[in-house]
């Protein structure tokens, strides 16, 4: 590992700030945030309309509609503001000066709409979603940038090294025994 750091703000906050600014529960926030949520807008987004719904009884309340346009107005600043303090701490660490020229982003909220592109122009680098692959026995459903990281701790721990600028390693040098392990707590907790 070269470097780590935390920033104390992720998904939740988009998620919060979605429930606040269309005043709807914490739960349908987070499906409105992961089937329409983007951070680009475009022309089609003003028409684009987004069914709130609800069960209030308030039948005014709940038919209420919103474009697209105003959940992307709601997401982008949030996530510009992450993607922000994620630089200042890459700068603050000096590795604004690294000759690699890719960012890997990881987590649920990596797969927003256009997080990419807004990423790019942030970081003034070329960014990609990060995937757990080549690993045998993962289930389907975490071999998205949701687990991404969690995997590649797990294979980590299976497999430590003093330095890991080696990610193309093959199958067969992991520890099968702690991959094993990490799958079947993979199978059983999600």
């Amino acid at each position: 590992m070269i470097f780590a750091d935390t920033v104390r703000m992720g998904g939740e906050h988009i998620t919060s700030d979605i429930s606040q600014g269309l005043q709807v529960p914490l739960v349908m926030a987070e499906r409105i945030k992961a089937r329409f949520g983007g951070v680009e807008a475009t022309g089609i987004d003003d028409r684009e309309m987004i069914d709130l719904g609800g069960e209030t009884g308030d039948w005014e309340l709940d038919r209420r509609r919103v474009s697209r346009a105003e959940l992307i107005g709601i997401m982008r600043p949030r996530v510009e503001e992450i993607l922000e303090e994620v630089r200042a701490r890459l700068d603050a660490a000096g590795f604004e000066h690294l000759p690699s020229q890719r960012i890997v982003l990881t987590g649920g909220s990596s797969q927003i709409l256009g997080i990419g592109e807004i990423a790019s122009k942030i970081f003034g680098r070329q960014v990609r979603l990060g995937r757990p692959l080549r690993v045998r026995g993962l289930p389907q459903n975490a071999t998205n940038p949701s687990f991404s990281a969690a995997v590649g701790l797990c294979l980590h721990a299976a497999n430590p090294q003093d330095e890991c600028w080696d990610f193309e390693a093959p199958m067969d040098r992991y520890a099968g025994r702690s991959i094993k392990r990490a799958v079947k707590w993979f199978r059983e907790n999600w």
